[in-house]
C-alpha cells in the first residue's frame, strides 16, 4: 500500500507543474486583471466597433470569472466607469442600454434564478416605474400631472409601487408553476401595456381625469425633464449611465447578501422542489411573494431611469419583447449568478448594434453590407453557439453548474 501511495503522490507532483506555479497564478491576477481592464478601456479609441466590443467582452468575462472577491469588483467597477469617456455618442447610448438591461436582469434573476419562478411579464414593473415618473414629473400638456417632484424621490416611490404591483401579480398565481405561471405572467404584462395604450381621453377612467386622459394613450407622455444632482443636470446617457451602474452594483450586492441569508436558502429550496420545501416548514407563499416584490422593485427603478433618459414614454416601449430580452439576458449570462447577468447583457444588447456596420474584406471577398443585411442572422447564430457550448450559461452559479455536470454524467452513463 505504501508503494502504491508513493507512486500516486509522485504522479500528482509530476502533473502539478512547478512549485511556483500556484503562487504565480494567485499573484499574477493582481497585474493581469488591471492590465486587461486598461486594454478594454482603450479599445474603443483605437479599434473599430467589432474588435473593441470583442476585447471588452473578453476582458469582462475574464475579470468576472477570475475573481469574485474585492479585486475583481474594483477592477470591473473602474473599467465600466472609465469606458464611456473613450466612446463616441452612439457607443455611449449603447453602453447605457447594456447597463439598463443589466439592472433589469438582476431584478429578474431574483425571481427566476433564485426562486425558480418563470416570469414573462417583467415588463409590467418596468412600465410602472417609467409612467410613474412621467406622470409626476412631465408638464401637464404632455399627459402628466406636472407635480414637479424630484427624480430621486420618484425613484424610491417607483420601487415601492412596483413592489406592490409584484405582490398583486403574485397573489393570484401562487398555485401555478412552470409553463402555466409563464403564460399568466405574460398575460399580465400585456394587460398593463394595453391599459397604458387605452387610457387616453376616451378611456374608462381617463375621460374623467383630463383632456389627455391618464396616460395620453398611444401618443404617450413627452417633455419629461432630466433629473439633476447637486444643481447639475444629468442630461445625456453618460450621466444617467453612472446612475444605472451604481444601481447595478447596489442591487447585485443586496441580492448576494439576501441569497446568503435565510430568505435565500428558502428560495433555493422552493426552486429545487416546492412541495418538499413546504413539507419541512418553509412558508412558500411568503417567500414567493417576497421574490416577486424584490424583483419588481428593481424593475420599477430601472423604468424611472429609462423615462428620464428618453424624456418620453410610449406604450409601444413596453411590449413583450422587453420581458423576453431580459429573460434571455438571465439565461445566457447564467441563472442564479448576478455576475453573469452583466456578461449576458453585453452579448445580447451590445452584439446586434455592433454588427450594424460589420463587413468582410479579405482577399477577393468583399461584403460591405453584411452587417446591415444579416446582422440578426449572425446574432442568432452566435446565441445558438453559446447555448450549445454553454447550456448552463456563460457564468452560472455553482449549484447550476453542478446540476448540468451531474446531468451530463448521467447521460453518459446511460449511453454506455
Amino acid at each position: 500500500m505504501r508503494a502504491v501511495r508513493a507512486w500516486r503522490d509522485g504522479l500528482r507532483r509530476r502533473h502539478a507543474g512547478p512549485a511556483w506555479a500556484p503562487a504565480a497564478i494567485e499573484y499574477g491576477r493582481y497585474v493581469g486583471l488591471p492590465l486587461l481592464a486598461v486594454l478594454a478601456v482603450l479599445a474603443p479609441e483605437y479599434l473599430n466597433a467589432q474588435r473593441a466590443f470583442a476585447v471588452i467582452l473578453v476582458a469582462t468575462y475574464v475579470v468576472l470569472r477570475s475573481s469574485a472577491g474585492l479585486l475583481g469588483t474594483v477592477v470591473l467597477a473602474a473599467m465600466l466607469t472609465l469606458l464611456p469617456y473613450y466612446m463616441d455618442t452612439f457607443e455611449r447610448g449603447l453602453i447605457f442600454n447594456v447597463a439598463l438591461y443589466s439592472l433589469l436582469g438582476i431584478g429578474l434573476n431574483v425571481v427566476v434564478g433564485y426562486a425558480g419562478l418563470l416570469d414573462l411579464g417583467y415588463v409590467a414593473f418596468f412600465a410602472t416605474g417609467s409612467y410613474l415618473y412621467a406622470l409626476l414629473a412631465a408638464p401637464g400638456y404632455g399627459g402628466g400631472f406636472d407635480t414637479g417632484i424630484s427624480f430621486w424621490i420618484v425613484l424610491l416611490w417607483a420601487g415601492l409601487l412596483a413592489g406592490l404591483v409584484g405582490v398583486a401579480l403574485g397573489v393570484p398565481v401562487l398555485r401555478l408553476r412552470g409553463d402555466y405561471l409563464a403564460i399568466v405572467t405574460l398575460g399580465f404584462g400585456e394587460i398593463i401595456r394595453i391599459m397604458l395604450n387605452n387610457e387616453d381621453a376616451s378611456g374608462l377612467i381617463g375621460r374623467h381625469v383630463s383632456d389627455h386622459g391618464i396616460t395620453n394613450g398611444p401618443v404617450g407622455i413627452f417633455s419629461i425633464p432630466h433629473p439633476s444632482f447637486l444643481d447639475y443636470e444629468l442630461r445625456g446617457p453618460v450621466e444617467l449611465y453612472f446612475v444605472v451602474l451604481a444601481g447595478c452594483f447596489l442591487a447585485a450586492f443586496a441580492a448576494g447578501r439576501i441569497l446568503d441569508s435565510r430568505v435565500g436558502r428558502a428560495w433555493e429550496a422552493i426552486r429545487e422542489d416546492e412541495d418538499v420545501a413546504a413539507s419541512v416548514g418553509v412558508n412558500t407563499t411568503l417567500y414567493k411573494l417576497l421574490a416577486f416584490a424584490i424583483g419588481a422593485s428593481i424593475g420599477g427603478i430601472g423604468g424611472v431611469v429609462f423615462a428620464a433618459e428618453q424624456t418620453a414614454v410610449f406604450p409601444k416601449n413596453f411590449d413583450v419583447n422587453v420581458s423576453i430580452n431580459v429573460l434571455a439576458v438571465v439565461i445566457i449570462g447564467g441563472m442564479g449568478n448576478m455576475r453573469g447577468v452583466i456578461l449576458g447583457a453585453m452579448l445580447l444588447i451590445g452584439l446586434p448594434e455592433v454588427l450594424r456596420d460589420f463587413s468582410v474584406d479579405v482577399g477577393f471577398i468583399h461584403l460591405d453590407n453584411l452587417g446591415a443585411d444579416y446582422r440578426l442572422v449572425i446574432y442568432g447564430a452566435a446565441l445558438v453557439t453559446v447555448m450549445v457550448l454553454r447550456p448552463e450559461g456563460l457564468l452560472p452559479s455553482r449549484r447550476r453548474a453542478a446540476e448540468f455536470q451531474q446531468a451530463a454524467l448521467i447521460e453518459s452513463e446511460l449511453a454506455t
